[in-house]
């Protein structure tokens, strides 16, 4: 009975709630502009790598609560348990829209092992003749286990979308776009790959992927055929969400998308220390207010999503109390300022779909946010949010309250 009282508010609460999106113009200092005209508080995404059992009402309800939902294609295509589950979540949230994870680049090796006619298998068949090697003929990797493929090749993406194609058109689980894992200016190979001999030279003319001007062009040329052909193939409604770096720092790029993911936020994106501090300086080119007018507006976006992987941090009070800091409560300051989207968190901080600590019921924001000296604060018809800039760094970046209806519901008081 709890479970399904719990369910039920957070079903009541997702129906009031609507997500129609304004798009704000670069902030100055002492007045920033105008907020997102939505009925909820904020807008919140979920990210599970493995959606768990839909039959279970609590489970079912930390899904249902997002705005957003961040789910692998493979779980829902080519697996006979989970076909027709998608319907699930659509009728506990009509307006839930549910993003498909898409590896621009790899495949794993074990998918040639999995069952015949089954969607990464037949991403692995397509990917065969196209896999790329290094200077000295060895299969380049970015991951252990991940073979890269060369996406720079028209034929390669064709043959790997027609894959994605024909599951969304087959299956009755249809995605409502597509988040590509990742875009970066360069390719990055993780410092684990210690089995990979030479250098990454996915055009083959024998100079290292890093040297060579043209393939590094290529490279970047590839992701932005990926996005128009992906909106070819799926039409200009299906989203499109980019995972890396090059979407937060190239306004250009992100013009082409309707959404950001910021992956540890806030270190990818903003690094050189005190980087809580310099995705809220408005000084800075790509500071999260700038940036939320980079991407398109037709499907929702922008979608800013801010998430942190960092363990749960802590600090202690002048009298001796520790204090945890749970990374998802900083992302959501961060999204309640600037209009971003929170991404949902557990008390691990990891992000994984959880029901956040402290739901809120501020309503709409009643105007922008007022910048005094490294003082934050905005305004809304329940309440206030204000923040306190500090050393800019995890685990206790700032200072902050929320309060709502005269109460403090949430707040950070560390000495500094």
């Amino acid at each position: 009975m709890r479970r399904s009282a719990i369910f039920t508010l957070f079903l009541w609460i997702i129906i009031l709630a609507a997500t129609a999106c304004t798009s704000p113009t670069d902030p100055e200092q002492g007045s920033l502009p105008q907020g997102v005209e939505h009925d909820g508080t904020l807008r919140i995404a979920a990210l599970d790598y493995q959606i768990g059992d839909l039959a279970d009402p609590a489970v079912m309800a930390k899904y249902a609560r997002a705005d957003i939902l961040i789910a692998q294609c493979d779980q829902f295509w080519g697996r006979g348990s989970y076909e027709g589950k998608m319907a699930l979540l659509r009728a506990a949230n009509p307006d839930l829209k549910i993003i498909g994870y898409f590896r621009s680049k790899v495949v794993k090796d074990n998918w040639g092992e999995t069952p015949a006619q089954t969607y990464n298998y037949d991403l692995y068949q397509a990917s065969l003749p196209y896999w790329a090697h290094t200077t000295t003929g060895d299969t380049v990797m970015d991951w252990p286990g991940a073979a890269v493929f060369d996406f720079t090749n028209p034929d390669a993406r064709r043959a790997m979308l027609e894959v994605f194609r024909h599951y969304q058109q087959t299956s009755t689980n249809k995605f409502d776009g597509v988040f590509w894992d990742y875009f970066n200016p360069s390719l990055w190979v993780a410092p684990t790959v210690r089995d990979m001999t030479g250098e990454p030279d996915l055009d083959g003319d024998g100079i290292g992927h890093w040297s060579d001007e043209d393939e590094l062009q290529a490279f970047q040329d590839g992701q932005e055929a990926w996005i128009t052909e992906m909106q070819s193939v799926m039409g200009r409604g299906f989203i499109q969400i980019a995972n890396g770096s090059r979407a937060l720092q190239d306004s250009l790029f992100a013009h082409r998308l309707d959404g950001m993911f910021y992956e540890i936020f806030p270190d990818v994106g903003f690094s050189g220390g005190a980087e809580f501090a310099q995705a809220l300086d408005p000084a800075r080119f790509n500071n999260l207010w700038t940036a939320r007018s980079w991407p398109r507006t037709r499907n929702g976006g922008p979608w800013l999503i801010l998430s942190m992987s960092q363990p749960v941090g802590s600090y202690r009070t002048t009298d001796g109390e520790l204090v945890a800091v749970n990374a998802g409560d900083l992302t959501r300051i961060m999204a309640l300022l600037t209009d971003a989207t929170s991404i949902h968190y557990e008390n691990t901080g990891a992000h994984r779909a959880g029901i956040p600590r402290v739901e809120l019921d501020l309503g709409r924001p009643l105007g922008g946010v007022t910048i005094t000296g490294n003082t934050y604060e905005r305004s809304f018809e329940r309440g206030r949010v204000s923040m306190v800039m500090g050393s800019g760094a995890y685990p206790v970046p700032f200072d902050y309250q929320i309060v709502q209806k005269d109460v403090i519901v949430e707040e950070i008081d560390s000495p500094f």
